[in-house]
Order: C-alpha cells, then structure tokens, then sequence
C-alpha cells in the first residue's frame, strides 16, 4: 500500500512538472508577436522590448543595386505594427550598448521602404558597441558575399538569456548570447555563430573563432532545424517561416 502511494505520488509530480513546463512554454510564446516586415519577419518579445528571432531569405536582388535607393538620414523608428511595445528610442541613449541591426541595412538598399524598415526596433537588439560594429557588421558582408555566390540563402538571427536592463522608460533586455545561423539550400550547410554578448572586446577577434555547429545552436536557443526551417514554442509553422 505504502509502495502505491509512493508511486502515485510520483506520477502526480512528474504530471504537475509537465504541467508547469507546458504552461511556462505557452506563457513565453504568448508573450512573443510575430512582425512580417517586406524583407524580415521579427519575433518580438513584448516583455523584453527586443526580438528573440529574426529570419530573412536574401538574394542579390536585395541589395546589388547600382544606386541606393535606401533613403538617407533614415534613423532607427517604432514598427507601427507593434507600437506600444517597440517605442524604444529613448531607450538605448545614453547606455553602453549598441542598436545593433539583426538584418542590416546594407542587405535592404534595393528598396526605400525595406530600407526603412530595416530600422524598426523589431529588428534591433542591445549589442556591445566594439561587438556591433567588427564581427557582427562582418558577418553582415559574409552573408552578402555568400547570397552572391549561391543566389539564394536563409538566415536565422537570435537572442538567448539575460544579462541586465537598459531603458529609460521601458525595461530593454540585454541578452547573454546572441547567434546566427546562415543556411545555403543548393547545398543543404548550416553556418552557425555564437557570440557572448558581454565579452571584452578583443582586436584580434576573428569570426571563425565564434563558427559552432548547429547543435550547439539548437541546445543554446532552444529551437530546431529540417531543411533549413526553423521551429520553436514560438514559432507558427509556415512553409518557410520567414
């Protein structure tokens, strides 16, 4: 009798953790809106004020042109999609964080209202200043000088964790990791990177030292990859989810 209830008692917490798990997991992707844009779909965290995940599939067409047509003086903008949540200008002044950009402007400068959107705060996440603008940027033209070689390739760009708080009005998470995985579909390869978002920065920084493997993404980020489509809790499953 003794032994029954003990095992009762087991199957009833083992139930009550699955329960927690699946709830907490529902919390989390009703927490997370899903932001189309032209060129990038956002999935934008409201409690983080920043996305989790940014996908974009690009080609040359988007940014191999012989004259910008990216207008300038475009500055970094609310998505009207989204504005209660994304009105973070005043929050990143002031801080020692950068506004870095998850798809770059640079990959949207076929188009001025791709261009634009390119600044919305649903594609910007806190990122080191010396991070932003060395690997992070040379990521950027890695990706470029891939989509020119292969026509065609995907990108996943995520956030993971917490490290602290920036905002003057909104509470803007910092994230501990932020990854990038580029998929290639006319030969199936994943290339994967992975960047503590609080290291010091270091001069002689390479991107290569940062290449993982899709593994250690998928383990880091809690996500999946078949084919080069992504899945999550948060994610709604769509043919390219992009």
């Amino acid at each position: 009798m003794v032994n029954m209830q003990k095992g009762m008692l087991k199957r009833s917490t083992k139930l009550v953790m699955m329960l927690f798990i699946a709830l907490s997991f529902k919390s989390y992707a009703q927490d997370i809106v899903k932001i189309r844009n032209q060129n990038f779909t956002s999935y934008f965290s409201k409690s983080q004020h920043l996305p989790v995940l940014v996908v974009y599939t690009l080609t040359p067409e988007l940014f191999n042109c012989s004259k910008q047509k990216g207008e300038n003086g475009v500055t970094l903008a609310t998505d009207p999609q989204l504005p209660e949540y994304s009105d973070l200008k005043d929050d990143y002044t002031f801080t020692q964080f950068d506004h870095a950009q998850m798809m770059s402007p640079s990959e949207n400068t076929c188009d001025k209202d791709a261009y634009r959107e390119s600044y919305y705060y649903t594609n910007v996440m806190p990122m080191p200043k010396n991070l932003y603008k060395s690997l992070w940027e040379k990521l950027h033209e890695k990706e470029k000088i891939k989509a020119k070689k292969f026509k065609k390739i995907k990108v996943f760009a995520g956030t993971v964790g917490r490290n602290w708080v920036i905002g003057a009005t909104n509470n803007v998470i910092v994230p501990e990791y932020c990854w990038k995985v580029i998929y290639i579909p006319s030969t199936d390869e994943y290339l994967c990177y992975e960047f503590h978002n609080i290291e010091p920065f270091n001069p002689d920084d390479k991107i290569e030292l940062h290449k993982v493997d899709i593994n250690t993404i998928e383990s880091l980020a809690g996500v999946h990859f078949v084919n080069g489509v992504i899945s999550a809790s948060y994610v709604v499953p769509t043919p390219s989810n992009n």
